[in-house]
């Protein structure tokens, strides 16, 4: 597949199809990614700042929503209930799917990529986005970073806006939640590769290739699974080799735009190229069907599709290693965002008690 990056930017609203929807129900790296950040940003907050724990713990028990974090800490108590409290904030924002709380919209940024060759008609759809991403998940995080480091802020709200930071920054250092890929098969984008289907080099069945990057090497999300994961990734891939961190530290919310690029460089460069998908049959029904096919893929595994094509030879191998790569590179920023944080509070506070 021939891909050109230059269109980039709302899908006009006559070829919408509502399939933002998809895009925002999909689980950015799954819990056990999310779950991975998270456990990789405790290790590093505590490294740099064990005092803070605490606080954060203290934090939680603030959660306008706080049933799911007592849930998680189980029968722990102390750090371990904090820690596993932590975990489950990166996890919150796709626990609370469907109800009157989610945030649909805050979970991608999609710029689109147009395949080469594309009708005149779907670069023109492309570029009807006139540069602006699909989705709300940069003005997200921004809001809610906001919130965390102001003073002022309410224990509630910041509880809240912590969870927020942390799922999505998850969902920005995934490729497919920063794309769309404009063609003739699907004219108006592919919803964040949720209409796009392939074999599943695990299970060889069908799998949208957006669940298939959210899913990648680890699909447990049991607490033993995930810590395990995360200390081979911290080994594999310690902070000097992410030259990201030295090139594009966090200098304020201009960074957020600058990661969310990082990852459609890699959907443009890797993600797309070459690969070849089926579109979900009932792409040009009515956007109900769309979504009921999506919703039976997610909750039951039922794809709408028997078949699909497989991977290209050696993708799965570097989609892995790609995937891991951003899910640590994304759990070391997490960790700075909170010391950032914490450090702006502490000299506001300083400042007005002077």
């Amino acid at each position: 597949m021939k891909i050109r990056r230059e269109s980039i930017g709302l899908i006009a609203p006559f070829v919408v199809f509502a399939l933002g929807t998809f895009a925002g129900g999909a689980r950015a790296w799954d819990h056990p990614g999310h779950m991975t950040t998270a456990a990789i940003a405790y290790i590093e907050v505590e490294r740099q700042r064990p005092e803070l724990m605490d606080q954060i713990g203290m934090l939680f028990l603030a959660h306008p929503e706080a049933a799911p974090f007592w849930v998680a800490a189980g029968s722990a108590r102390g750090k371990e209930a904090t820690r596993r409290k932590f975990i489950e904030c990166a996890r919150f924002a796709d626990d609370i799917k469907f109800t009157s709380t989610d945030q649909p919209n805050w979970h991608t940024a999609r710029w689109p990529i147009v395949e080469q060759g594309a009708p005149a008609e779907v670069v023109a759809a492309a570029e009807a986005r006139q540069g602006r991403p699909a989705g709300q998940a940069i003005e997200a995080l921004t809001l809610n970073f906001a919130m965390l480091e102001n003073p002022e802020s309410s224990p509630k709200d910041r509880a809240g806006a912590l969870c927020w930071v942390f799922h999505t920054m998850g969902d920005l250092h995934q490729p497919m939640h920063v794309s769309d890929l404009f063609s003739a098969e699907f004219p108006a984008g592919n919803a964040a590769a949720s209409m796009s289907y392939v074999e599943d080099p695990v299970t060889e069945k069908p799998i949208p290739l957006h669940i298939l990057w959210d899913s990648n090497a680890l699909r447990s999300p049991e607490l033993a699974d995930v810590d395990r994961y995360a200390e081979e990734l911290m080994k594999k891939y310690p902070r000097s080799s992410f030259p990201e961190l030295v090139e594009h530290p966090f200098t304020g919310q201009e960074s957020f735009n600058t990661w969310a690029r990082e990852s459609y460089a890699i959907a443009v460069d890797f993600a797309y190229e070459g690969v070849e998908t089926r579109p979900d049959p009932e792409l040009g029904q009515d956007t109900d069907r769309l979504v009921k096919n999506m919703m039976a893929y997610i909750l039951e595994g039922v794809a709408p599709v028997d078949e699909a094509p497989e991977l290209p030879e050696g993708y799965w191998e570097q989609l892995q290693i790609t995937s891991a790569q951003r899910i640590t590179l994304a759990g070391y920023r997490m960790a700075d965002l909170i010391l950032a944080a914490a450090d702006n509070i502490e000299t506001q506070r300083a400042f007005l008690t002077k």
